[in-house]
């Protein structure tokens, strides 16, 4: 899982050269970029926050979602990606909370069904670039 999940970081990363857009990215920004470099990117609405949006993509099988966060006119500050996994007898607290222990900015958890998830979250504003 590790592995995993710091490969779908690293490889979604790297992006376009340039000063990201002023008052931070759209669902379209974030599709663009991903389509950009070779992924998938589908933008769906967001059902459990009206009006709001998420982009769904892959990288390497693994499937994930960009949640898109303090919005105004569309612009959003903050992303967050996320990626689940079927319930596992090897996902444990104590595994969970050693790999959150060692990684600052994206972090696991187990969820009620047992399952795996992994966040990586992401401000966008202000400023930034796209390599950065």
């Amino acid at each position: 899982m590790a592995v995993a999940t710091i490969f779908l970081v690293a490889a979604i990363a790297p992006a376009w050269a340039g000063d990201l857009p002023p008052g931070g990215m759209t669902a379209q920004d974030v599709a663009t970029w991903l389509l950009s470099k070779g992924y998938s990117a589908q933008i769906n609405p967001d059902t459990t926050t009206p009006g709001d949006q998420i982009i769904s993509s892959s990288v390497d099988g693994i499937s994930f979602d960009i949640y898109m966060y303090f919005c105004t006119s569309g612009r959003c500050k903050s992303l967050q990606y996320a990626a689940g996994w079927q319930p596992r007898a090897d996902f444990t607290a104590d595994k969970v909370n050693q790999w959150d222990r060692g990684y600052r900015y994206i972090r696991g958890y187990i969820a009620d069904d047992g399952g795996l998830w992994a966040e990586y979250d992401l401000d966008v504003y202000p400023g930034g670039t796209y390599e950065a």
